[in-house]
């Protein structure tokens, strides 16, 4: 008998021999970061027979292919085992027609069509409309066909061991696919404190921010760990961050066994203009004669520090995760309607939509950011003679899903791109709100902040943060299941 996928979180268990067979076909890093602190992504393009590509996923792939079963066992091993390098394995559409097989049998329009097609659903009456920069723009790499991506990743730095698998796998491609290009992730971390222990670090994203703070969470384990830590606060506010596994899992069209599944994989690259979004933040905060710490945390919905601006106007504070903007702050006069973290989580202030149904639109983020390391970290210095200026910097995002249009899409087109929301849907023509001044892709649209926090008779002030992260390119892509790899 199949699993039941819609269980809630607490009933869902890593040592629950129901779920064994599920997570011994499912790919890791899906229901659970892998925790390594690089990450390859190697973008393919297959050229040879179908046969002998079919038999080099099935002899190489399946069998080093990192899952969530065994992604669980190393969780249970002393913190600094070395658990590994990490291999997982995604199609695209054209990648499954490459291979003789039927993309409409995943049930994905975006997936079939790939992110290239940048199309528009019939309705734009709530601002759907793709806003994202034109393919044509995007890096070379990803302007052309991909079938597959290979995910490499390892707890160490850029090391021998990845280094020695992208040259084992360029080594097995020979003859039967061609790279169009290889990326390269590192997790930044900040010292806490001024002499910092060995674990006295934290993970942050280039501009700084505290980064991974709010994740949905699949299993019983992962929530007792939240409610220890200081994420999930005593304050019963009543933010729930567990999650049924339909959120991100979905039947393996292309298997017979009940409990294989896989999920849909959205990636993008996202160039972060440092020096621009520091620029337009000493901007804002003077247009609204505020700080610049306050007017960075209007713009993210959090301090760098992790404190939630709907909680405090300081950072410091507070760090939690546990609050409610319906119940906290309604009328974003703290954290604005258009903060980052309100516009892709809007905790209970979508309108004509029920808590239930808005929490169905997440998605389980997996994202690591490039390029050099932040300032705070490392100095910003040209790394050659023959580099002219900082190489860029950014985050390669990932999210997984059941469905790309019912959440990655609607989260970016109708939340985040979208002028009106959360307020005026009803009436499109009158923008209250203005789009995620942090990764919204449309530069003219101007938001609508507080004038002064935590007081609405003050009025709000509108100023065009101008966002400074820019899509380079990506694809969407389906996680097989290890039973569909090991059976090609």
């Amino acid at each position: 008998m199949a699993i039941d996928l819609s269980k809630p979180a607490d009933q869902v268990s890593i040592d629950d021999a129901a779920y064994k067979p599920l997570f011994k076909s499912l790919q890791g890093n899906i229901l659970k970061p892998h925790g390594r602190n690089c990450a390859w992504q190697v973008f393919i393009e297959f050229t040879g027979s179908k046969d002998k590509v079919r038999a080099w996923i099935r002899d190489h792939v399946a069998p080093n292919l990192f899952t969530a079963a065994l992604q669980y066992e190393q969780g249970k091993k002393p913190k600094g085992t070395d658990g590994g390098l990490v291999t997982l394995f995604f199609l695209s559409a054209s990648g499954y027609s490459y291979l003789g097989l039927d993309p409409k049998k995943l049930a994905s329009t975006p997936f079939r069509k790939g992110m290239k097609d940048q199309s528009d659903g019939l309705s734009e009456l709530f601002d759907t409309n793709n806003k994202d920069p034109k393919p044509a723009t995007w890096e070379a790499g990803f302007q052309k066909e991909i079938h597959a991506m290979v995910a490499l990743a390892n707890d160490e730095d850029v090391t021998p061991r990845l280094k020695a698998a992208l040259t084992a796998l360029e080594g097995q491609l020979g003859g039967i696919a061609k790279i169009h290009c290889v990326q390269e992730g590192k997790v930044l971390r900040r010292p806490i404190h001024d002499t910092p222990a060995p674990d006295d670090f934290e993970p942050i994203e280039h501009f700084g921010y505290f980064d991974g703070i709010s994740q949905p969470l699949f299993t019983k384990e992962d929530l007792v760990k939240y409610y220890a830590s200081e994420k999930g606060s005593t304050k019963g506010k009543g933010w729930d961050p567990g999650a049924s596994l339909d959120l991100v899992l979905v039947d393996d069209p292309f298997v017979a066994d009940a409990d294989a599944c896989g999920s849909y994989l959205v990636y993008r690259k996202l160039a972060q203009d440092y020096a621009l979004f520091n620029g337009r933040v000493a901007a804002c905060a003077a247009a609204l004669g505020v700080d610049e710490a306050l007017a960075g945390a209007m713009v993210v919905g959090r301090f760098k520090d992790g404190t939630p601006v709907v909680d405090s106007k300081v950072a410091g504070e507070d760090y939690n995760n546990d609050f409610m903007f319906d119940e906290d702050d309604d009328e974003g006069f703290r954290c604005p309607r258009h903060a980052h973290i309100r516009k892709v989580n809007p905790r209970g202030t979508t309108p004509m939509t029920s808590l239930e149904d808005e929490r169905k639109r997440r998605i389980a983020r997996r994202g690591i950011p490039y390029g050099k390391p932040h300032p705070d970290i490392e100095p910003d210095v040209p790394t050659s003679e023959t580099e002219k200026g900082p190489t860029e910097r950014g985050l390669l995002f990932m999210c997984f899903q059941a469905s790309i249009k019912k959440q990655f899409q609607f989260i970016q087109r109708t939340w985040c791109d979208n002028p009106n929301f959360p307020v005026s849907l009803l009436n499109p023509f009158k923008k209250d709100t203005g789009d995620d001044p942090l990764i919204g892709q449309d530069p003219d649209e101007t938001q609508r902040w507080p004038k002064k926090w935590g007081d609405p008779s003050a009025g709000r002030k509108s100023f065009n943060f101008e966002a400074a992260v820019t899509l380079r390119g990506g694809e969407y892509f389906f996680a097989p299941s290890k039973p569909f790899l090991a059976g090609l």
